[in-house]
């Protein structure tokens, strides 16, 4: 039976005015730049392109519809130019909610619905609905493709991350996006509360040794790694995996809530991955390829879990796959091959500078030399296994990453390699699924490794 159609809260005129604003402010930006006298001699016109955006954004809420029947979601919009698009509810890949923090105070909250064909973009994404009306097309829309009669009231098993965890998994990361995102925060700081004072003891510590800039330079650093630890609890505290009949639902996020449901059939592949510093002590994490529009947020099982714990962690939450240990197995002969252009790259630079600061030469060498140390033992660590079920590719560069994915997730399989080896036999191999990062690679891989797993997988294909 057809439900009746809906609109978003009236709230979104708000939020899509702040939006188009937002998205159209370079011209004004530009002209009071230029003159920023024109834009209070014309106040009216600014004003008046003010109410433009206000009406624009009404009639955009206005002709924005949405509607659920038993077997499709359907939506309408488009002022200009009107759109509608069905989506059947078998087809939806996964659910997410967010809540950014403007949305928690408005008790508002985004619904992104995502198909097989969903992009960059959400096949459906109802951005300023109520909290209770999310709650409830969430829960309508995540038992599609399973027995509608079966209504889980609580989750089977629940995992909670603490924040002890949370906070060792950033201090092991090795993610220098979270301390470049701090130095930022700390210079923003800097330049507009207390640049003066620490111009002043910048200068007493010039003064003073070469020693004491070291020790400013090294608690600036320190300041940015311990912030970066912050930023990353702050972004997945509360991080909990609840496991239900059918699905997965992880959410986290102290100040931006998400919240995804993914049913399990729809999970395409599973990672493990081993970063620098955590393989030392033996910490994963470990993340599922799901078909999702959020490109930038990986999808985590678990942040930081111990590498002898991911195979209970595995026959719990995603009892579709299980853990394969991925051997090692490339062409360790071969392993200079992929290293020919990057070494006259370095080369030609080497030679460049020479002529103009020849000291800077011992730079490149040593970034070189730590450029080959580096793929030549990742490259030894690169593996390619199958079964009845799962395939298993394993590559490292810095961080070490073994995929596992069930034979028939496989959209494509492609081997590849330059003449001289393919005469050979050797090749690499590239495994393609649905999903955000639905592609791995790796190799060179001999002819009796690569060769039954390429024909036995595309002819599964096939099948």
């Amino acid at each position: 039976m057809m439900k009746m159609s809906k609109r978003l809260h009236p709230l979104y005129i708000a939020i899509a005015f702040i939006e188009h604003i937002k998205n159209n402010i370079l011209p004004f930006v530009f002209v009071f730049i230029v003159n920023r006298h024109l834009l209070f001699t014309y106040w009216w016109a600014t004003l008046l392109a003010g109410g433009v955006v206000a009406l624009f954004a009404f009639f955009t809420w206005k002709e924005f519809r949405y509607e659920v029947t038993e077997t499709e979601v359907r939506l309408y919009k488009g002022i200009l130019k009107k759109e509608k698009r069905f989506i059947q509810r078998n087809r939806i890949q996964s659910i997410q909610l967010d809540q950014p923090f403007v949305f928690r105070i408005l008790r508002l909250a985004r619904l992104r619905i995502d198909t097989a064909s969903s992009g960059t973009d959400a096949e459906i994404d109802l951005s300023g609905i109520s909290l209770k009306e999310a709650h409830h097309l969430k829960d309508t829309l995540k038992l599609s493709g399973s027995q509608p009669e079966i209504r889980e009231k609580s989750p089977e098993r629940t995992m909670k991350v603490s924040v002890k965890q949370l906070a060792l998994a950033a201090a092991f990361s090795g993610n220098f996006g979270y301390i470049f995102a701090a130095l930022g925060f700390l210079y923003q700081y800097i330049d507009t509360y207390i640049n003066r004072w620490v111009k002043t003891a910048y200068e007493e510590v010039i003064h003073q040794s070469m020693l004491g800039l070291f020790v400013l330079v090294a608690v600036i650093v320190v300041l940015a790694y311990l912030l970066s630890i912050v930023l990353y609890v702050i972004r997945f505290g509360g991080f909990t995996v609840e496991r239900y009949d059918h699905y997965l639902h992880i959410k986290y996020g102290l100040l931006n809530k998400k919240s995804l449901t993914i049913p399990f059939h729809k999970i395409q592949a599973v990672t493990i991955e081993e970063g620098l510093v955590r393989r030392l002590f033996g910490w994963s994490s470990v993340s599922l390829n799901v078909v999702t529009s959020d490109l930038k947020e990986k999808v985590y099982l678990h942040p930081f879990i111990q590498q002898k714990e991911i195979s209970a962690l595995m026959n719990v939450y995603v009892p579709h796959y299980e853990y394969i240990k991925c051997p090692r197995n490339t062409a360790i002969q071969y392993a200079w091959y992929p290293l020919l252009l990057p070494l006259l790259l370095f080369a030609a630079a080497g030679i460049g500078i020479s002529f103009w600061k020849s000291m800077f030469v011992w730079i490149i060498a040593m970034l070189c030399l730590a450029y080959v140390l580096i793929h030549w033992l990742g490259y030894r660590q690169g593996g390619l296994m199958m079964n009845d079920v799962f395939v298993s590719i394993r590559s490292q560069f810095l961080t070490r990453k073994t995929t596992i994915i069930r034979r028939k997730k496989i959209e494509e399989i492609e081997v590849f390699a330059g003449t001289f080896l393919w005469k050979k036999g050797y090749r690499k191999i590239k495994i393609a699924t649905m999903g955000t990062s639905g592609s791995y690679k790796s190799g060179y891989f001999p002819f009796e490794i690569w060769h039954p797993i390429f024909l036995q997988a595309t002819s599964s294909k096939k099948a």
